[in-house]
């Protein structure tokens, strides 16, 4: 046994079929409260919005998938930015037919999100973003013969093993020092599987890294976002990562400008992962900005 102590509020799974898919989707609070539809990035899963879950104070149903590739949803052939953004219609259209709900996206899901809100604006009451601002798709280079190469001949890579839940927490706060060790652990359960051979790995395929954006240039994205009509929220980290788009101030006024009704708001000390460093910060942030009539 490990010692992270329980979630303060438990959730539920369940299997839904998304474009032929067999999607996990989590779910916290009452089934009629009001719901918030939650996206995470790359190499994560549904569990990492718990912390901020924990800390939400009103009356909600919080709903998150876990995208294809990762978590307990399927594997698939195609990982493509318009592969996510049609499982996230496919969603909506499930979950919510006739409403327009709150959509909150971390990275990859803030990303996909911004996209989604763009193409269907009657659907979202409004958006946050978690440090998902775009890709620096015009700053960092691009080979698409070798991402081609790869996408066509490479197979699927097991992954790093590991021998228990411990060591597997003891990575993630590695990678972020800021984790307790309570709240590593819980990822690290909840994102990981025991195989065949008794070691565990990551449940995420690393087969989305080698498919190719389909979205080239911030041109292309701002076409979109111009399409949103909702209030948007941008939460942004101090990430220290070189390719980082919040390391590039002007970059990112370029893109803000892009975006109709948007807010900003930035959290000091945070990592990329800003939802793990300071839960209660961000869960305020969402919570007042999606209480105010849209």
């Amino acid at each position: 046994m490990f010692d992270a102590a329980p979630p303060h509020i438990p959730s539920r799974c369940e299997t839904l079929e998304i474009r032929g898919l067999r999607y996990s989707v989590r779910r916290w609070g009452r089934e009629n409260a009001r719901p918030i539809l939650m996206v995470h990035g790359t190499r994560d899963s549904s569990i990492t919005f718990q912390f901020v879950v924990d800390h939400l104070e009103g009356d909600w149903q919080v709903i998150a998938p876990d995208w294809r590739g990762h978590g307990h949803s399927d594997r698939a052939q195609s990982y493509w930015l318009h592969d996510f953004v049609g499982d996230l219609a496919a969603l909506f259209e499930l979950l919510f037919p006739s409403r327009a709900v709150p959509l909150v996206g971390h990275s990859l899901g803030g990303n996909v999100a911004g996209i989604f809100a763009g193409l269907r604006p009657e659907r979202i009451s409004h958006l946050v973003s978690l440090d998902g601002f775009g890709p620096l798709v015009d700053h960092v280079p691009v080979d698409p013969v070798a991402l081609l190469r790869r996408h066509i001949e490479a197979r699927e890579r097991e992954g790093r093993a590991y021998p228990d839940i411990a060591t597997m927490a003891a990575r993630l706060r590695q990678a972020n020092p800021r984790l307790t060790q309570g709240q590593a652990m819980l990822l690290a359960e909840h994102s990981s599987a025991e195989g065949p051979d008794g070691q565990r790995r990551w449940l995420y395929t690393g087969d989305f890294q080698r498919s190719l954006p389909s979205l080239r240039t911030i041109a292309e994205w701002g076409r979109l976002w111009a399409g949103i009509t909702a209030p948007a929220l941008w939460v942004m980290s101090e990430d220290t990562r070189p390719n980082a788009p919040v390391r590039f101030p002007a970059e990112i006024e370029r893109r803000a400008a892009l975006m109709p009704r948007l807010a900003r708001r930035q959290i000091p000390g945070t990592s990329h992962n800003l939802h793990h460093d300071e839960p209660a910060v961000v869960a305020k942030l969402i919570e007042d900005f999606i209480s105010r009539p849209p």
